[in-house]
């Protein structure tokens, strides 16, 4: 069993009720499914997951109902739930997406960004040149454009974009080796944050849509040549 589940336990004491104890569940069964931890098609048995949170059967069973609506698990009735895997073909219609819902927020954000949001990013760019591990570059990368697009103050678009992200953060994770550039993305990174501090909308759109393009076409790439090479790390 994941050690997620023995950090839920030591986090139990902070919690009272039970709708606590369902929602903590959740978030730490939704990390353990976007870091890899947890793979697709894995099972959660309800039982088996109580018995690790040391809790009942009831809030792992909502917490497990909330990652069903959510598009994490599947869970057929008189079935036990597994993760839900994603189709090649899926993760990169969404890459895609994501580059029209950033070009929308990033429209949004120049007009409203302010001088002390520019610093925070650059030494957030600063962070990811210095970054030697690969997942705490990830980590500075989400947070990156997190900030960068909260002065867009647009909490649709961004909670779209949030949750689209998060549903192939584990597929872009597996193949980390294969699609890592972070020196190529740290250029993008300070170029797109030049042209946002020129509130150049049409320009900070265009290097927007080529970052998330270079990041797509390595996953095309990578994922191609996994065919036919046995599993691939998506169903």
């Amino acid at each position: 069993m994941p050690s997620v589940y023995i950090r839920v336990v030591q986090h139990q004491g902070a919690l009272d009720d039970r709708r606590s104890f369902s929602e903590h569940i959740a978030i730490w069964l939704r990390d353990a499914i976007r870091s890899g931890e947890l793979a697709d098609g894995s099972e959660l048995n309800q039982i088996a997951l109580a018995d690790r949170f040391g809790v009942s059967r009831v809030p792992v069973r909502e917490a497990m109902r909330q990652l069903q609506a959510e598009g994490w698990i599947d869970a057929k009735r008189h079935q036990r739930a597994v993760v839900r895997g994603i189709s090649r073909e899926r993760i990169l219609e969404i890459l895609e997406l994501r580059a029209v819902i950033e070009t929308f927020l990033i429209e949004k954000a120049v007009a409203t960004i302010s001088d002390a949001d520019v610093q925070r990013l650059a030494a957030l760019c600063d962070e990811m040149d210095a970054a030697a591990d690969h997942r705490h570059w990830l980590e500075l990368n989400q947070t990156f454009h997190s900030a960068l697009y909260a002065s867009a103050h647009s909490m649709t678009a961004t909670e779209l974009l949030e949750g689209l992200s998060a549903q192939v953060e584990r597929y872009v994770r597996s193949h980390g080796e294969q699609i890592s550039r972070e020196g190529e993305a740290d250029a993008e990174h300070r170029a797109i944050l030049a042209a946002v501090q020129r509130r150049d909308v049409a320009e900070s759109q265009r290097l927007v849509r080529l970052h998330i393009g270079h990041t797509t076409e390595r996953f095309r790439a990578s994922s191609a040549s996994q065919l036919g090479k046995g599993p691939p790390p998506w169903h």
